[in-house]
């Protein structure tokens, strides 16, 4: 009971102790307030425990709210960071919502549209109407967003051009919420300059870089697509194969830009021959191709062709100085050759050698016989190589007979291949192949080896001092590496290199005269002696007589052959016998077949002769028992 009241009731009311109405009054009293004593004390803590949960709260609301304002700030700036991002963009992007009202779009946007401030800042509602506005061909563009017709959730991607002549790369894509579409984007990116550079690259990848004519991976697909045209209206379709003859001569005069000059002049020249549809084209070097389309008479092929060869015959000026070149044209037909692009080209390619072959400044037609020549090529090829790696060669020996007094006074050594043991190949059959896919200087080699070889086997025999002669490749004559490559196999072998002769074809002289007089002069510094081969028979000039050291001059056996019956051959041998030893060389004739030819020539002054009348070329064996024969009728 509180105090205060206890002592009151106990001042003024203890006279009542015994009255018991009183009592249970100030018992009542005592225990109400007993009563709100314990209310009180449970609302204390009632107080003070809402208190504590209040000041948690509190500090659960501020650190909340705090983080609520960094976020904000974060959100604040990743907004303004994808805005600056979005304004920065060179794309064009526009957001469209349902209605197709422009909700938002950036400044390239607004370049696009072509739009100024003043109408951004109006508030004006801007539709799609302005952004279709800025482009053509709308059927095509319409084509490419039937998809979004089709299914409003799609994402479309293509391409348009604009009215100022630019191509733009775009992609739409929907604004979904909880797959609700409440708008679209739309990103334009602008590829013009792309698509020159990609035109620019593909024109590059697909034309010659020096005279921009279409180069070999387009005159394929130009070529294919000729073809099945051709099948399709029933027609032909030429390929004209096109080589400069000695195009090397430009080069070598005027230098390799005048030269690039002068392929560029060709190719136009060629050009205007041509009738529109008909495509020139380079595979490079010297060489162009021409595909002729709609082919129904084979003449009209042979006009192109005379066209061309006529234009050629017209000078070209390098640097005031005036050219006359001609061309070998091979020809291929589709289909009758080949319905194959790469096919066509392949046997127009053998048929321009064919021309050259026939003296160049001309043309040729592929014909079957060409492909038997080229699989039998392929076979030479592979077999030439084993026959190299197997030492399947042998050495036949042909006489050489000193006209005045019928002494042997020399040898030709005459490669053969021997294929089987009972198969031997001349040389007419497989030196062409050799020097055409590069084993002749192998076969040179080994013929090199082969005759040191034998010349030191002949050391004392009745073969003895027994000059030998062997047949030079021009090819291998040109080579850098030929003199050393003599050298070291006369050093190896230990022989008398005065015994070597070389025998030469006039082509031999027809590159750098400088090289040639150099090499002539260090094999001459060892004594080995040159020959030129078949003289007559091609360009015979008498420069190179006059001006190399040379030991021998052969007179071709064509020649020889009929002097019985043609008074001009006579007077061409008698001509090369007079030249040959007014120049002081010593002249030899092959081609013997007779007693009387052989007279007739040591009357005239030749000083050797070979030929079958004297012996055909025969093994080592019998070269030894003819010395012999020999020896025994002096």
């Amino acid at each position: 009971m509180n105090r205060l009241l206890k002592r009151l009731i106990n001042r003024h009311l203890s006279k009542y102790d015994d009255h018991q109405e009183i009592k249970d009054f100030i018992d009542g009293i005592e225990n109400i307030l007993e009563q709100q004593k314990e209310e009180r004390v449970f609302m204390d803590r009632t107080l003070t425990l809402s208190s504590n949960e209040f000041n948690e709260i509190n500090a659960s609301l501020k650190e909340n709210l705090a983080k609520n304002k960094k976020n904000q700030l974060y959100l604040e700036k990743l907004i303004a960071k994808q805005n600056a991002l979005f304004d920065a963009s060179t794309e064009a992007i526009f957001s469209f919502n349902p209605d197709n009202v422009i909700e938002k779009l950036n400044q390239a946007a607004i370049d696009f549209l072509n739009l100024d401030a003043k109408v951004i800042n109006s508030g004006e509602v801007l539709t799609c109407d302005l952004f279709m506005d800025r482009l053509v061909n709308l059927e095509d563009f319409s084509k490419d967003i039937q998809v979004i017709r089709d299914n409003e959730l799609a994402e479309v991607h293509g391409f348009f051009d604009t009215v100022d002549q630019r191509t733009y790369e775009f992609y739409s894509v929907p604004e979904v919420i909880d797959g609700d579409l409440f708008g679209r984007v739309w990103c334009c990116r602008d590829i013009t300059d792309v698509r020159k550079n990609e035109a620019l690259l593909k024109h590059q990848a697909n034309h010659d870089a020096l005279t921009d004519l279409p180069n070999r991976s387009l005159i394929l697909d130009v070529l294919n697509h000729a073809i099945k045209m051709g099948q399709r209206h029933n027609s032909k379709v030429g390929l004209l194969f096109i080589d400069l003859d000695d195009f090397k001569k430009i080069n070598d005069t005027a230098g390799h830009q005048e030269g690039d000059r002068y392929l560029i002049e060709f190719a136009n020249r060629i050009q205007s021959s041509l009738k529109s549809g008909d495509i020139i084209g380079r595979l490079g070097g010297d060489e162009f191709v021409v595909i002729l389309e709609d082919i129904t008479e084979i003449s009209h092929v042979i006009k192109i062709i005379e066209r061309i060869l006529k234009l050629c015959k017209v000078p070209f000026y390098i640097k005031d100085k005036k050219y006359y070149m001609s061309c070998s044209i091979g020809v291929s037909l589709s289909p009758e050759d080949s319905i194959s692009s790469e096919e066509l080209i392949r046997k127009a390619d053998m048929a321009m050698y064919q021309a050259k072959g026939a003296g160049k400044n001309t043309y040729h037609f592929f014909d079957k016989e060409l492909d038997k020549i080229a699989l039998n090529s392929v076979l030479i090829d592979g077999q030439l190589r084993e026959a190299i790696k197997e030492d399947n060669f042998v050495l036949h020996y042909q006489p050489k007979i000193c006209l005045k007094d019928n002494s042997l006074c020399g040898v030709e050594a005459l490669i053969r291949w021997q294929k089987t043991p009972n198969e031997l190949v001349y040389p007419d059959d497989f030196i062409n192949i050799a020097e055409k896919n590069g084993l002749i200087r192998d076969i040179t080699n080994w013929l090199l080896s082969k005759a040191c070889q034998t010349l030191k086997q002949w050391e004392g025999t009745s073969l003895a001092n027994i000059s030998m002669s062997l047949n030079i490749s021009a090819i291998d004559f040109a080579d850098p590496l030929f003199i050393e490559q003599v050298f070291q196999v006369i050093d190896d072998h230990k022989i008398n290199s005065a015994l070597l002769e070389f025998e030469l074809t006039e082509s031999s002289f027809f590159n750098d005269i400088k090289s040639v007089q150099e090499k002539i002069t260090k094999l001459k510094s060892k004594n080995i002696k040159l020959a030129i081969d078949d003289f007559g028979t091609g360009f015979s000039s008498f420069a190179y007589l006059r001006d190399m050291e040379l030991d021998f001059l052969k007179i071709d056996k064509s020649f020889v052959l009929g002097m019985h019956d043609d008074e001009k051959s006579k007077a061409i041998v008698k001509s090369i016998i007079d030249v040959g030893i007014n120049l002081g060389f010593k002249v030899v004739s092959e081609g013997i077949e007779s007693q009387s030819i052989m007279e007739l020539l040591a009357k005239e002054g030749c000083h050797i002769g070979q030929g079958y009348h004297m012996s055909r070329p025969i093994t080592e064996a019998l070269l030894f028992q003819f010395a012999h024969d020999i020896l025994d009728n002096e």
